[in-house]
């Protein structure tokens, strides 16, 4: 089957979630398929919307130059270049079966031009960036947002205009453009149910939304083997990032006193982090620079404890998912997907959202009950196998041909 997938980003130039997941799937998927990605890059010393082909571990790879980005708050979710160089893939290469992981910094009207040439579309959901602009459903101001709404929308972009009405006008035109997009999408699938309720609750038909979490790589634990250490290493892992919590982190071990811990944060550390170093009282507090996700099973033979105190509705964070093939109990904001996954006593700990003292307690529960890092191990076998969820995937895109199939003929 010749499938096209298209995502924001996607590696080895980028390695976040959303990247990660397309490229073990895609890869997983160019066994028996001829898979194409579209996506882009940011090279500054490139000519803009210069387009390279590669070929990556039997993947066909179209790169689209976009070194910059978000001149106005349109050029977000609509770009004629990026959509002019699409539909001319899209001919050329003519695939049954279109998926998409990302439209951020592509083009949401590349999707009319998908459903034009009568393709169907798949859709993994891995944010909120379909329902909210910013992506996250979260503020300027850190709180939570329950949803869109105009004037709200309007406060988190009011930068882009030059007054209150603007704004408005230009999120109601995006929205407008959003709903049509979704209305487009022919099956959703949705790595946590609190992400498929937050869709459906935003509208889209909850028939549409299959359920349906990450499937991992689980060959690269097969001799995982855990470094040996007299500290209980306590890890955080990913971006470094104000949503992701790491600062609330950092204060919450700052007056963690036991001579027998650590905390080692592993992420790419850009000028801002720099501020978070300078929150550093805690001589065991460590950053330990950037890391490939390849290499992840290393870096969990470090760590005996994984901590991620993300403030956002985390849809289903790929690093719990890796800690518990890893055997490591995890403690997490008791929120979003992050509470799915996290069985509080069994398998983690959770903690109330934003709270450093609830946050520090369970760090200091571990440090006064090591014995706690056994009991509450993780059973590896609760994570999918890539390999099972390609094949659930091949499954839809099958049923989906079947469906414009029957209704080809049914038309004729």
């Amino acid at each position: 089957m010749k499938i096209l997938h298209i995502i924001h980003r996607f590696p080895p130039y980028y390695m976040a979630g959303s990247e990660v997941y397309t490229f073990n799937l895609c890869k997983e998927l160019a066994k028996s398929n001829d898979i194409w990605i579209f996506t882009r890059i940011e090279d500054s010393y490139l000519p803009h919307y210069q387009v390279e082909y590669n070929s990556l571990d039997r993947m066909n790879v179209v790169r689209v130059n976009k070194p910059s980005r978000d001149y106005t708050f349109r050029s977000k979710y609509i770009d004629k270049h990026i959509e002019r160089i699409f539909e001319g893939y899209l001919q050329r290469i003519k695939p049954e079966i279109v998926h998409i992981g990302h439209l951020s910094h592509l083009s949401t009207t590349i999707v009319d031009i998908i459903k034009d040439h009568g393709v169907p579309i798949v859709f993994t959901l891995h944010d909120y960036w379909m329902i909210c602009a910013r992506g996250q459903l979260i503020q300027n101001n850190t709180h939570l947002c329950g949803g869109p709404r105009a004037e709200n929308c309007a406060r988190c972009f009011e930068s882009y205009f030059l007054s209150k009405n603007d704004s408005i006008r230009e999120i109601k035109i995006w929205e407008k453009q959003l709903s049509n997009v979704r209305n487009e999408i022919d099956v959703y699938i949705a790595p946590s149910q609190f992400l498929q309720n937050m869709y459906v609750k935003m509208g889209v038909p909850k028939e549409k939304i299959i359920y349906l979490n990450y499937g991992f790589n689980v060959s690269a634990f097969e001799f995982f083997e855990k470094k040996i250490s007299k500290r209980i290493r306590f890890g955080f892992m990913g971006r470094i990032i104000p949503v992701k919590g790491v600062d609330l982190l950092i204060d919450a071990f700052n007056d963690i006193n036991a001579k027998n811990a650590e905390l080692n944060i592993y992420g790419e550390v850009d000028p801002s982090t720099r501020y978070l170093e300078r929150k550093v009282q805690n001589l065991h507090i460590h950053f330990r620079g950037p890391y490939k996700n390849w290499n992840i099973a290393e870096i969990l033979a470090e760590i005996d404890v994984l901590v991620v105190p993300s403030i956002w509705y985390e849809n289903s964070p790929l690093v719990i998912h890796e800690a518990f093939l890893a055997r490591i109990p995890v403690i997490t904001s008791n929120l979003g997907g992050m509470a799915e996954l996290v069985q509080h006593g069994k398998n983690g700990l959770l903690f109330r959202p934003r709270d450093v003292d609830d946050l520090r307690n369970k760090i200091e529960a571990f440090i006064n009950e090591p014995e706690l890092i056994k009991k509450l191990s993780p059973d590896p076998t609760q994570v999918r196998t890539i390999q099972d969820d390609a094949a659930a995937i091949m499954s839809i895109y099958k049923q989906l041909l079947t469906s414009k199939l029957s209704r080809s003929i049914y038309a004729t």
